[in-house]
């Protein structure tokens, strides 16, 4: 019994040591939402075109994207920081924000609009950065594969090959910004 505590107690220092080196996300209070520049008044911005043009987007709900800005002070590891003025822009809609942010953004499934997000801080370069949408059902099928193996792999392609992707949904990755300090003068 006294060599289970040991152990145990082995085992949380440890663990407290190899999480002190990752720090927590920082907190995020509250959600940002998009302005339309096409004139819409709720999140799907194709809303009125719809109407008229069947060739615009579905809309296909909505996402939180995570904005969060960084630094990487003396090459020692990037470390998260708040206070960075933001924007996001994307084909229909603009946002601003201060990091760290979640914004509501629209989902079109695969003619989701690249956003595109500057953020600027005293001190620091203005960095922009874009994040593309991803195929996350098509993504999950392909992964669900690797545990089988070539054989595996091989046959969730060709059931990937087969399937009707236009129905899939498509996710926004957290958009990490790295800021640079400005050069000492």
């Amino acid at each position: 019994m006294n060599s289970l505590r040991r152990v145990a107690s082995g085992l949380a220092i440890v663990g407290a040591a190899c999480l002190g080196g990752c720090a927590a996300p920082l907190a995020v209070n509250n959600v940002t939402d998009i302005r339309s520049t096409t004139g819409s008044r709720g999140i799907d911005v194709y809303e009125q075109k719809r109407r008229t043009d069947p060739s615009a987007p579905d809309f296909a709900g909505d996402q939180l994207v995570e904005v969060r800005t960084f630094h990487n002070p003396e090459q020692s590891g990037e470390v998260e920081m708040a206070g960075a003025s933001c924007s996001l822009e994307a084909s229909g809609f603009t946002a601003t924000m201060t990091s760290p942010a979640k914004v509501r953004v629209p989902l079109y499934r695969g003619q989701s609009s690249t956003l595109a997000v500057t953020c600027q801080k005293p001190g620091y370069q203005k960095r922009m950065i874009t994040v593309a949408p991803f195929d996350s059902t098509r993504q999950a099928r392909l992964a669900s594969g690797v545990n089988g193996g070539i054989l595996g792999a091989v046959i969730v392609a060709g059931i990937d090959a087969a399937a009707d992707n236009t129905k899939n949904d498509w996710r926004y990755p957290v958009a990490k910004v790295v800021l640079e300090a400005d050069a000492p003068r």
